[in-house]
């Protein structure tokens, strides 16, 4: 497992300056989180967002983790993390199946129990507005959000009034991860303009200094073997859990061609990646 590459930590303002609250216990609900099965994908999308404000300690079950990171984050498996282990400011990311099914109900109750007691910041990334630990809480309905003192939030509208203050090329219907648009963003500064997820990844055109190359780099150091037998299936398995429908399958082939051109070789690719573009 591997991340992509630090990205600055947002020193300006505090994440619950941010939200706009003083309160430090969020639920974040992420529709993405919604989809079950081979459906389901981007359930780490927000990540990106949330490490901007130093959250780098993430709580998510194992299935979410594909080896490939588009953030800088300390990961702690849900299904073998004792609460009292947990260092708050944290995120978990968690369904109402995960909790209800899946033993993340202490950890949520735990978690959040802390942070209202005024122990940090936790966010709880989940598919609801009004997650229910029932062991707890035996009667229907009841939510956390009836219980303590917690603000509800929705990504989409977290992101878009993050989203607002970046330079970037790409529509937020395109993609809600922050890392896409801030790629985009800097490839806007040197002059060119992707509109889609296939022109940010067009490696021949990319600026060398680009975050469009970690993942490549990524896939040489960490995950080579695991790529030269599945190839671009995967490489899509790996950005399932960042991206949204849409352009995977054609980003995949870009990345899987861009290996190839450089032999699957990491120097051969710090020597591509370093060439002026009309020489790609």
């Amino acid at each position: 497992m591997s991340d992509t590459g630090a990205r600055d930590v947002n020193t300006d303002r505090t994440f619950t300056e941010f939200v706009g609250t003083k309160t430090e216990t969020v639920v974040l609900a992420d529709r993405q989180l919604e989809e079950r099965g081979k459906r389901a994908r981007a359930q780490l999308r927000s990540l990106p967002l949330l490490t901007t404000f130093g959250l780098d300690t993430v709580v998510h079950a194992d299935v979410y983790d594909n080896g490939l990171r588009l953030a800088d984050y300390d990961l702690l498996t849900s299904h073998d993390t004792d609460p009292a282990d947990v260092s708050l400011p944290c995120v978990h990311v968690a369904t109402q199946e995960g909790i209800d099914e899946y033993d993340e109900e202490e950890l949520v109750r735990r978690l959040t129990e802390r942070s209202v007691e005024g122990e940090g910041v936790y966010v709880l990334v989940t598919d609801t507005v009004a997650p229910r630990t029932p062991t707890y809480t035996p009667k229907p309905g009841k939510a956390i959000t009836d219980e303590f003192d917690v603000v509800v939030k929705s990504y989409e509208t977290l992101s878009k009034r993050y989203l607002d203050d970046v330079d970037t090329t790409l529509a937020q219907s395109t993609t809600r991860n922050v890392f896409f648009h801030e790629a985009a963003a800097h490839h806007r500064a040197a002059g060119l303009n992707p509109r889609s997820l296939e022109e940010l990844f067009a490696y021949d055109r990319a600026p060398a200094d680009s975050p469009v190359w970690d993942p490549l780099a990524y896939f040489l150091e960490d995950d080579l073997e695991n790529v030269l037998e599945d190839y671009s299936e995967r490489i899509r398995e790996a950005l399932r859990s960042w991206t949204e429908k849409g352009e995977v399958t054609t980003v995949a082939n870009q990345m899987l061609e861009t290996l190839r051109r450089v032999d699957f070789e990491l120097d051969r690719l710090t020597d591509y990646r370093e060439l002026p573009r009309e020489h790609r």
